[in-house]
């Protein structure tokens, strides 16, 4: 399968509500940067870099997985390039909260 969206090298704006929005940069097949734009638990400008697993389920669509190093949370992807939507399913270890939340992909310059 061949992605028609190339992700590697680009930045793009994950938006799951006003309180929930990051900017999501592909610096490996396997390398993600994730800058927080608006979280209840982080300030904005928060910088995250994680070890992810993206699997091709067709062109354009894609499982992306990690584990967060700091506090063992999973998460969970499903990034529809073609249509501009994303899900995410995230354990919350100390809470043991489980958010299911969907969003948009809009690409950043």
């Amino acid at each position: 399968m061949t992605s028609t969206t190339q992700v590697v090298g680009r930045r793009f704006l994950f938006d799951f509500g006003p309180t929930n929005q990051y900017e999501m940069h592909f610096t490996a097949d396997d390398g993600l940067d994730v800058t927080v734009i608006a979280d209840p638990g982080y300030p904005s400008g928060t910088l995250n870099t994680f070890t992810v697993t993206r699997t091709e389920v067709r062109p354009d669509l894609w499982m992306v997985t990690w584990t967060e190093p700091d506090t063992g949370n999973t998460v969970s992807h499903v990034q529809d390039f073609a249509a501009g939507t994303v899900w995410t399913n995230i354990t919350d270890l100390a809470s043991g909260a489980f958010w299911n939340l969907r969003g948009t992909i809009t690409p950043r310059p």
